[in-house]
């Protein structure tokens, strides 16, 4: 608990003296130092507040912690803390506090680390540092890898990601791009000044008053959260299309209405889609018949072992293992509930289409020459089925394919087809 000093208390009779004189602000009184033997750097006010917010990180049960540590020195004990850390798992989804408009996001990645600075319409800044920076991949031992390449799409929610893109730099709030309350904004990780550290999101809430601005404590509000349930998921931001977890303007958005207007695709349940979900091999081969028009009629019991004759998809796995497009492993298994990279789905792509070879190599320099799925790689980028990855210099062939992410690729196959 912080206890006020002599100096303190009789400074602060003196502003109650002042303030019946006409003298400092009703703010000014409002703000109640960090300790004398403290730096004052940034400005803070140390009084116990309680915002009204939704706590930002998600699944908060499950390998989530912080502390009081706003008073925490840093920079060598040479400047406050002045926020709050929160311990979370990489790569876990990070939602805004607090519904308002982006004022700051960098693009390209800073030295700091990538970040987001929204201002809220309680008049209040948060800023959401140390958004993650590596690709969304395990190594051999099955961690994170920790390879700071990650670029923005993994930073950076879809939107915010696609806005920074097309304006080629960094947002501000004079862009306009607005976020709400428990809406993802981006993902948990270690970029800047945070590596070599545990991964965490590190929050911070400023205000303002006529000398300018002051952080207060996060820490009493992401308690209050807590306490009272208001976590991620009990606030999902809606859309307004076909999915309330897909944005219509989104990168996908377009892809996934005309792919569910045609029955191809379907939500995971009555109203969303799950567009981060991997897509599994099963549900592929169902997405892949639909498109090519295949049978689905299973007409003896399926041949693989793992693949049960119920199972919603075990027509379009007989189908499509029939014509070659997806075929099982040598164990004599199909893996329907595996999911599928980029590469693989490459190979998958021009044996449905009929892709013809590439005349040259698309250039990716993560594709390594003479690889399994290289040449079908090559060829589906020429088609125009597939693209790179964050600049489009890699194609991240061992990312996880995203239910958003196969919209498109099917629609710019069936598209392919059509010609």
């Amino acid at each position: 608990m912080l206890h006020t000093s002599p100096v303190r208390r009789a400074g602060m009779v003196a502003i109650a003296v002042g303030l019946l004189a006409g003298g400092p602000s009703a703010a000014a009184l409002a703000i109640e130092p960090a300790p004398e033997d403290l730096p004052q750097d940034p400005r803070v006010d140390v009084t116990e507040q309680v915002v009204d917010l939704t706590f930002p990180v998600a699944d908060p049960d499950d390998q989530v912690s912080f502390i009081d540590d706003f008073l925490y020195l840093r920079g060598g004990g040479s400047r406050l803390h002045a926020a709050t850390d929160v311990m979370a798992p990489k790569h876990r989804p990070i939602h805004a506090a607090v519904g308002g408009v982006v004022s700051f996001a960098p693009y390209p990645e800073p030295s700091y680390g990538w970040m987001i600075s929204i201002r809220g319409d309680d008049g209040n800044k948060y800023s959401y540092i140390h958004l993650n920076n590596d690709t969304p991949e395990r190594d051999a031992n099955g961690n994170w890898l920790d390879d700071d390449a990650g670029g923005v799409e993994h930073a950076y929610a879809p939107k915010i990601a696609d806005a920074v893109r097309a304006k080629g730099g960094s947002l501000h709030r004079s862009d306009g791009i607005r976020v709400e309350r428990g809406e993802l904004i981006g993902w948990n990780g270690d970029s800047g000044n945070a590596k070599g550290v545990a991964p965490h999101l590190h929050l911070e809430i400023e205000k303002q008053d006529e000398d300018g601005p002051y952080r207060i404590n996060p820490y009493h509000s992401l308690k209050a959260a807590l306490d009272r349930g208001d976590v991620p998921g009990d606030t999902p931001v809606e859309f307004d299309g076909r999915f309330r977890d897909v944005d219509p303007d989104g990168t996908h958005g377009a892809a996934i209405d005309r792919l569910a207007d045609d029955g191809v695709l379907t939500g995971c349940d009555d109203d969303r889609y799950c567009p981060r979900d991997a897509v599994t091999r099963g549900d592929l081969a169902g997405y892949v018949a639909s498109v090519r028009g295949l049978s689905t009629t299973a007409t003896a019991e399926p041949r693989f072992a793992d693949v049960d004759s119920d199972d919603p998809n075990a027509g379009a796995i007989a189908a499509v293992d029939a014509d070659g497009i997806l075929t099982g492993y040598e164990d004599d298994t199909f893996g329907p509930d595996r999911p599928l990279t980029r590469a693989q789905l490459a190979s998958v792509l021009v044996r449905a289409f009929e892709v013809p070879d590439a005349s040259r190599s698309a250039g990716f320099s993560d594709v390594p020459d003479g690889g399994v799925h290289s040449d079908a790689i090559d060829a589906t980028a020429e088609a125009g089925l597939t693209r790179g990855c964050e600049d489009g210099s890699r194609y991240c062939g061992a990312r996880d394919v995203t239910r958003e992410q196969i919209a498109s690729f099917l629609d710019r196959g069936r598209e392919f087809g059509n010609r």
